[in-house]
């Protein structure tokens, strides 16, 4: 049976499905870095970027409310990740029942705030630092360690 399962999973991946991959990398603690948004109507969420997207951890709360301005095109996304219980509302906030990969920072961000975001700001490191300046200096380090 473990043969049959290793088997699915190699026809699987190599037709470029993640079914089986992990959502977060498996990367060493101390270069593991979590963002954090904090926002005015309840967000509180926490995640990071990985090579398939940005990855918002379970339990990170989203806003119940949205505002006018939001894209339709967010609201219907933030609406079926409503159906299919990825948020759940529980109290006055909307809690990720597991982690999510968005296509982007700024995706996620909308969805956490309820609002137009740019997650290159709006993502930070506990230190304040935004995602766009560790981006930045992560690009930097690697040009200088090609040298």
């Amino acid at each position: 049976m473990e043969e049959y399962l290793e088997n699915v999973k190699m026809l699987v991946s190599t037709l470029g499905h993640k079914l089986f991959d992990e959502k977060r990398e498996l990367k060493p603690v101390i270069k593991q870095e979590t963002f954090y948004i904090k926002g005015v109507r309840g967000a509180d969420a926490q995640g990071e970027p990985t090579s398939e997207g940005f990855v918002v951890f379970k339990g990170s709360k989203a806003s119940v409310d949205t505002v006018n301005s939001i894209s339709p095109s967010f609201l219907n996304f933030r609406n079926s990740l409503i159906n299919k219980g990825i948020l759940n509302k529980i109290g006055d906030v909307y809690v990720f029942s597991d982690d999510y990969i968005f296509s982007s920072p700024s995706a996620a961000a909308v969805i956490v705030m309820g609002r137009n975001a740019n997650g290159l700001v709006e993502w930070k490191m506990i230190s304040g630092k935004t995602l766009k300046e560790y981006e930045a200096n992560t690009q930097e380090t690697l040009l200088i360690e090609n040298l």
